[in-house]
């Protein structure tokens, strides 16, 4: 958003010196150009950037309203899986690509009402927890609004961890 806002408040100050001083030697069709590159492509960056912020937003507002008012469940801890997610890297140089392992924790929560199994993961761990989960159960805050809209608070059923360096 902030690029989008730079690189548009850039193309009119270019396009107001040039119109009042000549320097830059932009007109008609070279001007036109400009102008859509840079106004154009600014703009279009602030509208996508302002979606994206008002999106996660909702999003985050939506999971602390669940937090405040307790809105949250007790899912049964069944399985702890590692995972690998791999990208384009130039980190590691003989082969381009490095992986990422972390752990996810699945947890498992069967409406009484319907009878409905429903599954969560928690946010991805960059440590084995499997020793560390002193709790069967773990509390999932679940927005009212939208229920794809959830976090496992995993820290809850975890032992007290101190890193001393």
């Amino acid at each position: 958003m902030a690029v989008g806002g730079a690189l548009t408040v850039l193309g009119l100050a270019v396009a107001i010196v040039d119109r009042v001083t000549g320097n830059f030697g932009l007109e008609g069709v070279m001007l036109f150009i400009f102008l859509l590159i840079f106004i154009g492509g600014g703009l279009g960056m602030v509208f996508f950037g302002s979606r994206m912020f008002l999106k996660d937003k909702e999003r985050l507002d939506g999971l602390r309203e669940a937090y405040e008012n307790n809105r949250c469940i007790m899912a049964d801890i069944v399985d702890v899986r590692k995972e690998t997610s791999s990208k384009k890297s130039s980190d590691n140089m003989f082969t381009g690509v490095s992986y990422r392992e972390y752990y996810v924790v699945e947890c498992r929560y069967k409406d009484p009402g319907t009878g409905t199994t429903h599954i969560y993961y928690s946010p991805s761990l960059y440590f084995d927890p499997t020793g560390l989960i002193i709790a069967k159960q773990v509390p999932v805050y679940i927005d009212r609004n939208d229920e794809k809209n959830f976090f496992v608070d995993i820290y809850k059923a975890l032992a007290p961890i101190e890193v001393h360096q």
